[in-house]
This record gives structure tokens, sequence and C-alpha cells, in this order.
């Protein structure tokens, strides 16, 4: 009898056809579909998905793909929001994630244009997900405001330690980090970009962050400061941007050959003056950076100059030779056949490929 009743109450789920019927199963209990909860509870269809499966619906029910909720079933209290109304009155709500906030939203119609003063909540969103380490200065330098990407990279665990605490403009090493020029021409008002700038990540951390383990990282960073201003053309905050140009996780004495690959491209190779900087002998450090890399320094060192051919290339405004007399390379000489070989093209139909594109 049991299997009979559980194939008419699939046979009623499979005749469902548009979306607004409810469901009379033969059990004596009223369902509706997740998409009428929805609409009856002012929530998204993918939340409410999400509080069936975890068990937060009493009476909630699963038929193969669809979710069916008691028509009489309490509205299930939604943990994006918080309970305490004084806590409300003091600080904004704020959705785990934009997508939550889209989700929250749509059952009221196409998501509306706004500007961000308009929709705080979005706004502190954008900021904290923000894909790039980023912090906002006070224009006396006083550190604000970081998001969680900067929080990650200086591997702070307590804000507390930072906001309001640490000033950009007393740091006494700006000079010596060779970026001191850059915040100075910020705090006076001026949009400034930085590119492949090599970040002191140990001194950082060191400084700022809670977390003393090892860092066994180099860092380059291409950085903008960006002045933000009132209506009276007054400087409210200078912003900060800093996005990785690359970065070395290898062994010592690897890190420091790549960056010095990676600095002098365009010079002829020199691998005792590069097995000097290590302070290693030339057959030592031939074998130990292959062993970790999987190629010669000599190798390593092509295929930096093959990837700065390939991105010049891509300049229309360079013909072909301009283009391999800045990169310092004979147009007839080895480094072209390779870049056949390596590629499957010559330099001149790889440039054609990418204008196509």
């Amino acid at each position: 009898m049991s299997h009979i009743l559980l194939i008419l109450a699939i046979y009623q789920i499979q005749q469902y056809n548009n979306g607004n019927t409810l469901f009379k199963v033969v059990w004596g209990m009223d369902y509706m579909t997740v998409k009428e909860a929805g609409e009856k509870w002012g929530l998204g269809i993918r939340i409410l998905a999400l509080y069936c499966a975890e068990g937060r619906i009493d009476g909630a029910v699963k038929k193969g793909n669809l979710w069916l909720i008691p028509v009489n079933a309490a509205r299930p209290e939604d943990r994006r929001r918080k309970n305490n109304s004084i806590k409300e009155e003091k600080e904004p709500v704020t959705s785990k994630d934009i997508y939550d906030l889209y989700e929250q939203n749509r059952h009221e119609g196409p998501w509306p244009f706004e500007s961000l003063y308009e929709n705080k909540e979005l706004f502190i969103e954008i900021v904290k997900h923000f894909p790039y380490p980023m912090h906002i200065c006070a224009p006396d330098g006083t550190m604000l405001l970081a998001n969680e990407a900067y929080l990650k990279f200086a591997r702070i665990s307590n804000s507390e330690r930072l906001f309001k605490k640490h000033n950009v403009l007393l740091n006494p090493n700006l000079e010596r980090w060779g970026v001191k020029d850059f915040v100075m021409r910020a705090f006076q008002g001026e949009a400034v970009h930085a590119y492949d700038v090599k970040v002191p990540y140990h001194e950082i951390i060191e400084r700022l962050g809670g977390d003393k383990e090892l860092v066994c990282e180099s860092l380059f960073h291409n950085m903008s400061a960006l002045p933000i201003r009132d209506s009276n053309n007054q400087l409210l905050f200078v912003v900060f941007i800093f996005i990785t140009s690359r970065s070395y996780q290898d062994r010592e004495e690897i890190r420091k050959g790549k960056e010095y690959i990676d600095d002098h491209w365009k010079e002829e190779f020199d691998i005792d003056k590069l097995a000097g900087i290590v302070h290693m002998s030339r057959y030592h450090y031939i074998r130990l950076f292959k062993q970790h890399t999987g190629m010669t320094p000599y190798g390593y060192y092509q295929n930096v100059r093959l990837c700065k051919l390939k991105e010049m290339l891509c300049d229309t405004n360079l013909s072909i030779s301009q283009v391999f007399d800045k990169c310092g390379v004979d147009y007839n000489g080895n480094l072209a056949k390779r870049f056949k070989a390596e590629f499957g093209m010559t330099p001149t139909q790889y440039r054609a490929a990418m204008t196509k594109k």
C-alpha cells in the first residue's frame, strides 16, 4: 500500500507544469513548490532550497529534483539578517555575499540601478570582496579600512592592530623601499601608478601581521593610489590598490636567480655572474636550478625572452623588426627559430593571429 501511495504522489508531482499549482499529496497534506514558497515568504529559490537541505523547514520533502514544502509551514528565519534591532541601528545589515543580496531582492523585480550611497549594504560587499588587496587612508595618512584580500596578504589575523593605529605617512621605511615619492604624491591628491615594485613582504608581515610563520616568497606589485574628493574638491580619502605582477615561492637561491633574469633579460646571459649572486659555483647552481624548476638557468632566460617577445608582438604600433630590436634579439637568430618551434607559428603569423582576435 505504501508503494502505491508513493507512486501516486510522484505522479501528481509529474503533472505539475506551470509552477503555480499547489500539490495535494494523498496522505492528506497540502504542499507548495519552492517557487510558490519564495513568492509567499519573499525569499529566493536558491536560499529556500538550501534551507530545505539543511532541515530548517519542518515537513519539507524531496521528490526527485523537487522540494515540496507544507502549505502551513512557518517562514524560516533569514540568518543573513541580524536579529538584534539595537545592533541594526549601529551597523548596516550585511549579507554573506553579493549573490545573496541579489537573491534577497530578486523577488521584488529587476535589480534596480542605484548609486552606491543609496545602497550602503552593496557598497560594503563590493569593498569587502574586492579581489585585490586594497586599503583606504585618511588625508593625514591614517589607515581607516582594509579589505579581506589585504588582510590575507599581510597575514593580519586581528584587524584591531591595524585600523586607526597605522599611519602610512609615518612609516620610516618608505624611502628605503623606494615608494616615498609614490606615497607623497598620492597624499597631495594625485592619481599615481607604479609598476613591478618589489614588495618588502617579510617586513610588512613583521610590522602588521599576526602570523609569524616564515615567509618563503618574493613578490612584485603594480600599485595604484587614487584620491577621493568631496564636492568642494577637498581630499577625503586615498585608496591604495595592489596587483601582483610576479611572485616567486622557490628556495632562496632559485628566487634570486629568477628575479635577476627577469630584471636583466635584455642583457647577454652570464651564468658566472648569476652564480656569483647566490654565492655558488656555476656547475652546482645549474644542477640546483634544474632540480627545482625542471630547466637550466639559460632555459629559463630563453623562456622569459620568448614571453616578452610575445607581449610586444601584440603592440601593433611596433613593426616586427622593431619588436625584435626592443627585445635585443636578432630577427634571423636562434630565438626566432625557437619561437616557431615553441608556438607553432612565426612571429609574423603570431602577430596576425592576435590582430584578428
